[in-house]
């Protein structure tokens, strides 16, 4: 199956690819007195930002996986959000925001300097609606998670979000079963979804158990996708912007 907004998202990466190499994103950077875009890679349990809010930029996930969350004065931590490939983070954008960004895996970036309503308007248009639909997908995303933790059991909500990610990741349907590398751990699960790891550990063992889904050393296997989805009633249009991409 074509994924639909590859394409658009491959021109943008070519794009920038080209401008970093220039050292200059475009004359739009020097009038805007920021220093241009940049390319960077952080390591496995680097943090990207922290909770300071010291550090203002719009993020481009080329590669790897990224946790978006805050952490509490009992130094328990909530994930907000997981960043994928393509996906838009925006840094810093209100000074009472304080959200940490956390590289799960090996993660390479560009970073556009300054907060988003200082420096979109220096953008070119193609990068601009690009940054506009990525913060419209994480909004999208941030109203359902919300709904999840909120509304839903234990059983949904760790069923929902195997389910999102496999959107995400662009797994579709088909004969037999479907899998994906998924690099989270089931502390990461519980953050997510407001649920102790014991919890997560045995609603995973009651997925597998009832031949749902396994996820198993850093693999999630379907082997009754189509049945998780009617059995939680997982609806995916949030995610109709959300096209995977791969670069």
């Amino acid at each position: 199956m074509p994924v639909r907004g590859t394409e658009n998202y491959r021109e943008i990466l070519h794009y920038l690819e080209a401008e970093t190499a220039r050292g200059l994103f475009g004359m739009a950077a020097n009038k805007s007195n920021h220093t241009g875009l940049r390319k960077r890679i952080y390591s496995s349990g680097d943090t990207i930002a922290d909770m300071d809010g010291q550090k203002r930029a719009v993020l481009l996930v080329v590669s790897g996986w990224v946790s978006n969350g805050k952490e509490l004065e009992d130094g328990s931590r909530t994930v907000v959000d997981f960043s994928l490939t393509g996906d838009v983070i925006t840094v810093g954008t209100t000074e009472w925001a304080r959200e940490e960004v956390r590289a799960l895996t090996a993660v390479t970036l560009f970073e556009f300097p300054g907060a988003i309503y200082e420096n979109l308007s220096t953008y070119p248009r193609h990068v601009r609606e690009f940054i506009l639909k990525g913060m419209a997908r994480r909004y999208a995303r941030a109203a359902e998670h919300f709904v999840n933790i909120s509304r839903r059991g234990a059983f949904e909500r760790v069923a929902h979000l195997l389910l999102e990610l496999s959107f995400r990741v662009g797994v579709y349907e088909g004969q037999g079963a479907s899998s994906f590398a998924c690099p989270l751990t089931q502390v990461d699960l519980g953050d997510a979804l407001g649920l102790s790891v014991v919890h997560v550990n045995r609603v995973l063992r009651k997925l597998r158990e009832s031949g749902y889904v396994s996820f198993r050393s850093g693999v999630v296997t379907f082997q009754n996708r189509a049945g998780l989805i009617e059995a939680t009633g997982f609806e995916g249009s949030y995610l109709a912007l959300a096209e995977p991409v791969t670069p």
